[in-house]
């Protein structure tokens, strides 16, 4: 009975790599890909300008170059990413933490 149970899972297994190699599948695949490209031109509208500290927060100086409104978060070590938004073609200041934060190693762009 166990020997069926595995070779029945094998089975499965095998059945599920075909089905992903299958045209319909890498069709789906090469949509996401082409889906994906705008997510790409949007991460590159909000640049990092500096980091700094004003006693006792951290704060992050960030330039939106895009014409539309972009979210953001700030990748913070152990602790929750504070997520954020600009207007389009602004620069601005966010204050992402305290004095017992550890500082901000980069942004993630996400959807807003």
């Amino acid at each position: 009975m166990r020997k069926s149970i595995t070779s029945g899972l094998v089975a499965a297994a095998a059945l599920g790599c075909l089905s992903a190699l299958s045209p319909a599948a890498m069709a789906a695949t090469g949509a996401a890909e082409v889906s994906s490209a705008p997510t790409v031109a949007a991460a590159s509208c909000v640049e990092v300008v500096r980091w700094y500290t004003n006693w006792p927060d951290k704060f992050v100086e960030v330039k939106n170059n895009c014409g539309s409104t972009a979210c953001f978060s700030v990748t913070v070590a152990a602790n929750r990413d504070p997520e954020f938004s600009i207007g389009a073609y602004r620069q601005q200041s966010f204050r992402y933490g305290g004095a017992l934060w550890t500082s901000g190693t980069g942004i993630k762009n996400i959807g807003c």
